[in-house]
C-alpha cells in the first residue's frame, strides 16, 4: 500500500476485524490519490478466509492471510465474488448497475461474502444510481459495496447517506516527494503543485516527461513578449491540454505575488521564479486585469457551461490584449 495511506488501511481494517464496517462505504479524495487500490485491499480483506476466523498467518486479524483459496484467486485476478465496475467509460448506466445487483443477490461461490466496487461512482447516470439505491439499504447476504470518488459532490445525497463515508486527505508533499524519488524520478515541489498534490497523477506527469513541456511553454509565454512572432506556436501550446491553462494561471499568479513584494518562499511554480521575476515587472495591476480575464477564459471553457465556445479563437484574444498591454 502507498505509505500515506497505511494507516487509512490500518483503521478501515480494524473496523473489518471489529465487525464495525458498514455494508457501503465511499471513500473520497482527489483524483490519483489511490482509492482504486485502498478499494482493491480492503476487498482483499473481505474476502479472505480466514481473515477473522483465528486461523490467519499474518500475525494481524484483519489483514489477508494471502495462503488461503480466496487470497489466492485474488492474486491470480480471478475471484468470482469481486465484482468490479470501472470507472474508465464516460458513464456508468443502469445496466450496468442492474447486473451487478443481480449478481449480489446470488450466493457466494466461496461462502464468505460478495464484494462489489464501483470505481469513480460520481459516473453513475441518475438512473443508475436510483436503481442502486435498493441495494445500499438491503444488501443481499454479506455483500459490501465499495464505492471511489473524486468528486462525491456530483453523487445523489440519498446515495451518500446511505454509505459509510471516508475521506483521503491529500498526503503531506514531503511524504510523497520521497515516494517519488523512490520510483526512481526526479520530482519537485512544483510539479506535485501542478497536480494539486496528487501522488499517482504526479508520477504519471513525471513519467511522460511533462514537466519539461511545461517549462518550455511557459518560457515561450514569457519571451513572448520579445518575440511576438511566436504567438501562433504559444497559442497551440496552451490549447493543447486544458490543464496548460492552469500552468499559465499559476505562473501569473506568482509573479502578481512578486509584484506586490511578497516573499519567494511561497511560490508554486518554484523551479520557474526567474521567469515570475520577469512578469512581476509589469507591475500589480497589469497582472491582476490578465489573471482575472483568464481566470474568466478557463471558466468559460468548463464543460456543461452552455453554448459551445470557438476556444482557439478565445484564447488568442486573450493573448493579444496581453501583447498589446505588456508593450
Amino acid at each position: 500500500m502507498y505509505p500515506w495511506l497505511s494507516g487509512q488501511q490500518q483503521q478501515l481494517t480494524a473496523l473489518i476485524r471489529q465487525q464495525h464496517l458498514g455494508h457501503a462505504l465511499l471513500l473520497k479524495g482527489v483524483e490519483g490519490v489511490g482509492k482504486r487500490e485502498l478499494a482493491q485491499a480492503l476487498a482483499h480483506a473481505l474476502l479472505c478466509q480466514h481473515t477473522n476466523d483465528g486461523h490467519h498467518t499474518s500475525g494481524e486479524q484483519g489483514v489477508p492471510c494471502g495462503h488461503c483459496h480466496s487470497c489466492q484467486l485474488m492474486a491470480a485476478g480471478n475471484h468470482s465474488d469481486l465484482h468490479v465496475i470501472s470507472g474508465s467509460a464516460r458513464s456508468i448506466g443502469v445496466d450496468a448497475i442492474r447486473q451487478l445487483t443481480q449478481v449480489l443477490n446470488e450466493s457466494a461461490r466461496l461462502s464468505h461474502g460478495k464484494v462489489a466496487v464501483i470505481e469513480q461512482a460520481e459516473k453513475m447516470t441518475e438512473a443508475a444510481a436510483n436503481a442502486l439505491l435498493k441495494t445500499l439499504e438491503e444488501p443481499a447476504g454479506e455483500a459490501t459495496l465499495l464505492l471511489t470518488s473524486s468528486h462525491p459532490e456530483r453523487l445523489l445525497p440519498t446515495i451518500r447517506s446511505r454509505c459509510q463515508q471516508w475521506l483521503l486527505p491529500v498526503p503531506e508533499s514531503d511524504v510523497v516527494l520521497r515516494w517519488l524519488t523512490g520510483q526512481g524520478l526526479d520530482p519537485s515541489l512544483a510539479a506535485l503543485n501542478v497536480n494539486q498534490g496528487s501522488p499517482l497523477n504526479t508520477r504519471d506527469y513525471l513519467i511522460a516527461g511533462t514537466d519539461r513541456r511545461r517549462r518550455e511553454l511557459l518560457q515561450q509565454f514569457v519571451e513572448l513578449a520579445k518575440q511576438p512572432r511566436t504567438l501562433t506556436s504559444v497559442q497551440s501550446g496552451l490549447l493543447e491540454q486544458p490543464v496548460h491553462l492552469l500552468w499559465l494561471q499559476m505562473l501569473l499568479q506568482d509573479a502578481l505575488q512578486l509584484a506586490l513584494g511578497l516573499s519567494p518562499a511561497g511560490l508554486r511554480l518554484a523551479d520557474s521564479e526567474p521567469l515570475c521575476r520577469t512578469l512581476s515587472q509589469h507591475g500589480p495591476e497589469r497582472l491582476t486585469q490578465a489573471l482575472n480575464s483568464l481566470l474568466q477564459l478557463r471558466q468559460t471553457l468548463q464543460p456543461g457551461t452552455g453554448r459551445p465556445v470557438n476556444t482557439g479563437l478565445q484564447l488568442g484574444q486573450w493573448l493579444n490584449d496581453w501583447l498589446i498591454n505588456t508593450r
